[in-house]
C-alpha cells in the first residue's frame, strides 16, 4: 500500500511539473499557427517551413508566424541561428490584434549584434521605454551571440508586467510596468534564411 501511495505521489508530482508545457514546432501542428506575410501573393508555406521540431524561415518576403492562443505569465525557450549571413529577426510577445507587418507588441530582438534588445512596438509602454524614436531598450551587456550557422538560445520570461530576456544563458535585458500583459507569441521573418528549433512555452 505504501509503495502504491508513493507511486501515486510521484506521478502527481511529475504531472504538475510538466503541466502547461508545450513544444510548438511540430510538422503535424502547422494549422495551429497564424501566418502574416507582407507579400500576400506568396503562399505561407514558402516563407515558413516546418521540419521535425524546427521552423525554417526563407527569404521570399517579410512577415511573422504567431500562435492562435494568447499567453500571459509564461516562460519561452527557443534556439535560433542564421543560415547564411547574420541578419535580423525577433521573438514577438503580447501581440495585439489586428495582424499587420509589423504588429503592436513587445519584441525580444534577435538582430545580429543586438540580440537581447527589447522594442516596445507601435506605442506600447513600459517604464524603461523612454526612447520615443523607436521604443528600443538596449541590452545590458556586450553581444554574446554565436557565429553564423551556430545555434543560439533565448529565454523570455513574462511575469506580471515584467519582461526578462536571457541570451545564451546571460541576462541581457528587463523591462517593467508593461502596458500590455497578455497576447499572442510570434517569430519574425526579415528577409534572410534562418531557423528556430526546440520551442517550449510553459
Amino acid at each position: 500500500m505504501k509503495l502504491k501511495i508513493l507511486g501515486l505521489m510521484l506521478l502527481l508530482t511529475s504531472t504538475s511539473l510538466f503541466a502547461g508545457k508545450k513544444i510548438e514546432f511540430k510538422e503535424a501542428d502547422t494549422n495551429r499557427w497564424v501566418y502574416v506575410l507582407k507579400n500576400k501573393d506568396i503562399p505561407a508555406n514558402e516563407l515558413f517551413k516546418f521540419k521535425g521540431n524546427s521552423l525554417i524561415v526563407t527569404d521570399v518576403t517579410a512577415g511573422y508566424i504567431r500562435t492562435q492562443k494568447k499567453y500571459k505569465n509564461f516562460t519561452l525557450d527557443v534556439d535560433w541561428r542564421f543560415l547564411k549571413d547574420k541578419s535580423n529577426s525577433g521573438v514577438l510577445v503580447h501581440i495585439l490584434p489586428n495582424d499587420t507587418v509589423w504588429p503592436t507588441c513587445y519584441q525580444a530582438q534577435l538582430k545580429a549584434y543586438s540580440a537581447g534588445d527589447i522594442i516596445c512596438m507601435n506605442g506600447l509602454k513600459a517604464t524603461e521605454c523612454t526612447n520615443n524614436e523607436n521604443g528600443t531598450v538596449v541590452k545590458m551587456n556586450a553581444s554574446n551571440e554565436q557565429p553564423t550557422e551556430a545555434w543560439n538560445h533565448i529565454k523570455v520570461i513574462s511575469k506580471d508586467g515584467t519582461l526578462t530576456v536571457y541570451i545564451n544563458g546571460k541576462l541581457q535585458n528587463k523591462i517593467t510596468g508593461m502596458s500590455v500583459k497578455k497576447g499572442y507569441i510570434g517569430f519574425q521573418a526579415e528577409g534572410k534564411p534562418m531557423e528556430f528549433k526546440d520551442l517550449v512555452i510553459k
